[in-house]
């Protein structure tokens, strides 16, 4: 039986991060299912293009051009699948395909506390026909901007490459100290600033401790964090850094590590928390992140409120028992393997591809 051709959007693939590795994956789970999967965008990495196996790619340059693009060849395909605000607002109305819009978040100006444009909330209705969530959270929130009940698909964790046991490399120099580390864009939705200002105070009651905080840097927001360190008066304590490299590099910084924390707001962290748990690190995140109902549903880790004294109470606990709650947690994270699967996704959403053809 012939399956139906894909055409998958997404505005950039600037870096190689979770949002990116969902489309990798979900492009080849379906190649080898022998659909034909081709992605629109204006520009890829090239770990993004070498992550691909059979999916065709064409990289538009402009936004204008990949809108013009999208428009033109729409027709061309079965279902047409946009990942990433503004990219479910590339199709011109009338014509209605059969569109899936993956909404790993709302749109930034949601984001930062403003309604959804009125006309846009329109548009989407008239033309999406399935929206795609990746939590419990993300429900609701769509349910709430957009008055849709979208698909909840958990995305995968290599649960196997981050529980692996493998020789540590002391990349940090912190062998000796107690490591609070926390990996992810250094934007405001991440909340570095406040977790230096946690760790400022934790500081105080573990003089061994260290604060190791690393990722793409996604503008100015950095500047914020460095200036709060040296505020603080943390400079020999708190290692900035920038993307680290590879998946190798993520997990030997996890083995280095003693609590993983994410205080994040209403976005993100989703791969970066879960891989952490994989790598059996005790993990606390704020009660905003989104995928919180699952670390507390199935005893992952610690689900705190965004208050420094209750994530300060947390550390606290590891700290003065941490062989007990890194075994814990090792524990714990088998259910990861189980159930966080990209088999799991990439057949959620054969389901819902089905759906809408039919």
């Amino acid at each position: 039986m012939l399956k139906p051709s894909v055409l998958i959007v997404n505005p950039h693939f600037q870096l190689y991060g979770g949002a990116e590795r969902q489309v990798v994956e979900l492009a080849n789970h379906l190649t080898d299912r022998n659909y034909k999967v081709t992605i629109f965008t204006t520009t890829a990495v090239p770990e993004f293009k070498q992550s691909l196996k059979e999916a065709r790619m064409f990289e538009c340059g402009t936004e204008q051009n990949l809108m013009t693009y999208c428009n033109v060849f729409a027709h061309k395909f079965d279902v047409i699948n946009p990942h990433n605000h503004p990219s479910e607002l590339y199709f011109s109305y009338p014509n209605k395909p059969n569109l899936i819009w993956q909404m790993n978040e709302p749109p930034g100006y949601v984001l930062e506390g403003n309604d959804l444009n009125p006309a846009e909330r329109n548009y989407v209705s008239r033309t999406v026909k399935k929206i795609m969530v990746i939590s419990d959270y993300d429900f609701a929130r769509c349910r709430k901007v957009y008055g849709i009940d979208p698909v909840v698909n958990y995305p995968g964790v290599r649960y196997d490459f981050f529980n692996k046991n493998v020789k540590i490399k002391n990349t940090l120099n912190m062998k000796n100290n107690f490591v609070i580390t926390q990996l992810g864009f250094f934007t405001w939705t991440k909340n570095q600033v406040f977790t230096v200002e946690i760790f400022a105070k934790i500081k105080k009651k573990i003089p061994e401790a260290k604060l190791v905080l690393m990722g793409y840097d996604a503008g100015d927001y950095i500047k914020k964090v460095n200036a709060k360190i040296e505020e603080l008066g943390l400079e020999d304590d708190v290692l900035v850094r920038g993307y680290v490299g590879g998946d190798e590099d993520f997990r030997n910084i996890y083995n280095q590590t003693d609590v993983f924390v994410n205080p994040v707001l209403d976005q993100g962290g989703y791969a970066t928390t879960f891989e952490a748990i994989s790598a059996g690190i005790p993990t606390i995140v704020s009660d905003r992140f989104v995928a919180s109902k699952l670390i507390c549903d199935n005893e992952l880790g610690w689900v705190s409120p965004l208050s420094k004294s209750h994530i300060i109470e947390a550390i606290m606990q590891i700290y003065n028992d941490l062989d007990k709650y890194k075994s814990l947690t090792k524990e714990k994270a088998i259910w990861i393997k189980d159930n966080l699967t990209w088999k799991n996704f990439g057949e959620k959403y054969e389901q819902v591809i089905a759906e809408v053809v039919n």
